[in-house]
């Protein structure tokens, strides 16, 4: 088990540094093999695909970033401020996915838009419902269906920020606005 661990590691470790070398495209899987000095069923063994790795990657660095995210939530007491720092963090980190977005310099495939949207909803999505019930339980939001409310509001913003500039004073408010209204706050009580 161990050895199949160190193995897929020295993959990934194989496959990030060709495709920030080389970008995604330019990277066969070949290539990952050789840098890994493993034979291709090796590689299929662990992997399904060149895609398969980048969506491994994104998972990582999505998870790690909920990770923190959850960490500095548990820190505040009430569901508002802890709203207030998860949609913060929403606008802060936008839509991309920091390391792999490196790989596309020259465009956005469809497929990656997809994987990294799949990721972030698996990711994000549990914390903002969690706190969503939490903000009811506390009497802070008015919703009667936590989940959809979290949820639309969650696929909301985050359509949003992978079709504009999260950090103009506009994206800000309009984001304000519609979780507060989906949370069934004032928005005045919200601040992002």
């Amino acid at each position: 088990m161990a050895g199949e661990r160190a193995t897929k590691m020295l993959i990934l470790g194989s496959a990030r540094t060709l495709f920030s070398e080389k970008g995604y495209d330019n990277t066969p899987v070949e290539e990952i093999c050789a840098l890994a000095g493993i034979a291709k069923g090796t590689f299929f063994y662990h992997f399904e695909s060149k895609q398969s790795i980048v969506r491994y990657i994104l998972a990582m660095h999505i998870g790690e970033y909920a990770q923190k995210i959850s960490e500095q939530m548990d820190t505040f007491k009430d569901a508002i401020s802890k709203a207030e720092y998860f949609l913060a963090a929403m606008v802060e980190h936008g839509c991309g996915a920091g390391e792999c977005d490196t790989y596309f310099k020259e465009f956005e495939d469809e497929w990656y838009i997809t994987v990294l949207m799949e990721e972030r909803r698996k990711a994000l999505l549990p914390l903002l419902i969690e706190v969503v019930e939490e903000g009811i339980d506390q009497g802070y939001f008015r919703v009667r269906y936590p989940q959809a409310c979290a949820e639309i509001a969650f696929f909301g913003i985050d359509a949003y920020l992978h079709g504009t500039q999260a950090d103009s004073e506009q994206a800000r408010c309009g984001i304000r606005e519609i979780a507060a209204k989906t949370l069934g706050i004032k928005e005045t009580e919200l601040a992002i």
